[in-house]
């Protein structure tokens, strides 16, 4: 295919991809041995780029502003131009990543992750003076949510932007902006599907968990329902300090008490409901959990000390 430069409709023209140059976007990396990337470029193989990137001028060149997987599907498959919008010369950051969000926030792939960080972004960028960090941005997400004509007419437009360009409520852009205070290893788990999204949103309702990180990497380990996580991260809060010294019940009672429950379930298994037996499942699973927490800190038994054994009892 010979190399165009001419309009080929009023819509687009084709450029060549070398003149096109990518810096930071939304996406945080595009997998190009995923499945999803094998078939977009068999698709361009087979009927060629059907939808225009959007392009922007730039130092002689053309900055992309959305269209990076077509981008790279069609420089890995060597065609030598690609169709383009052009659109006059855009400067500002929030301008850019505007394009990017209408573009990204409406697909189903976007990793949740770069959704957060993409909202994020948008609003400093948008609001440089404001200094927003997360904690800000999600306060101000409550605001408009309670009483919208409290904030600024500039913020609220900001945030009705948002909204209409994302195509999610304000809860969801609330919840989608906290896994920001999530720690790495958390984000990282999101961001390659190994946690689902909706267990996040649980853990960054519980930061204050002392015992989130054992938590998580049990769960990584054993995935467990939402219902069961939750239990998990808020049990803390349902122990009871014990006043005084109490001596701990002993473990052979503790093993006593478990077996007549299960003897006693397994009576009148018949007489229960799937839910009744769902929520007795996730209750177990709680429990389990929390003695596998467990294992790693408990105290090893004391060594015998030396000296000769007593004769067993005849």
């Amino acid at each position: 295919m010979a190399t165009k430069k001419t309009v080929e409709s009023p819509e687009f023209l084709y450029l060549p991809l070398s003149d096109i140059v990518i810096e930071e976007q939304i996406r945080s990396g595009i997998d190009t041995e995923s499945e999803s990337f094998k078939a977009l470029m068999e698709s361009i193989k087979d009927l060629g780029v059907l939808e225009p990137v959007l392009v922007t001028p730039k130092d002689g060149k053309y900055l992309l502003l959305c269209g990076e997987r077509r981008y790279l599907a069609a420089l890995k498959l060597g065609l030598p131009t690609i169709p383009v919008r052009i659109l006059d010369t855009i400067t500002q950051k929030d301008e850019i990543l505007a394009y990017q969000l209408t573009e990204n926030l409406q697909r189903e792939d976007l990793n949740p992750m770069d959704q957060a960080k993409g909202i994020f972004a948008y609003i400093q960028a948008k609001h440089p003076d404001k200094n927003y960090d997360v904690d800000g941005v999600m306060s101000d997400l409550v605001s408009y949510n309670r009483r919208p004509e409290d904030l600024p007419e500039e913020i609220a437009l900001t945030v009705r932007a948002i909204i209409e360009i994302a195509g999610k409520s304000i809860q969801t852009l609330h919840r989608t902006i906290s896994l920001l205070k999530l720690s790495d290893e958390i984000q990282a788990a999101i961001r390659v599907g190994n946690l689902p999204v909706s267990q996040g949103y649980i853990f960054a309702a519980n930061l204050d968990c002392p015992d989130r990180m054992n938590i998580f990497a049990t769960v990584i380990q054993k995935p467990v329902t939402n219902a069961t996580l939750n239990n998990l991260l808020t049990a803390y809060k349902k122990v009871k300090p014990v006043p005084g010294v109490t001596k701990p019940i002993p473990m052979t009672k503790q093993i006593a008490s478990l077996r007549s429950v299960e003897s006693s379930i397994e009576t009148g298994i018949a007489t229960y409901t799937k839910p009744d037996l769902v929520t007795l499942l996730d209750e177990l699973h709680v429990f389990c959990a929390l003695v596998e927490l467990r294992i790693p800190i408990a105290p090893e038994p004391a060594p015998e000390k030396p000296g000769k054994k007593k004769p067993p009892q005849v």
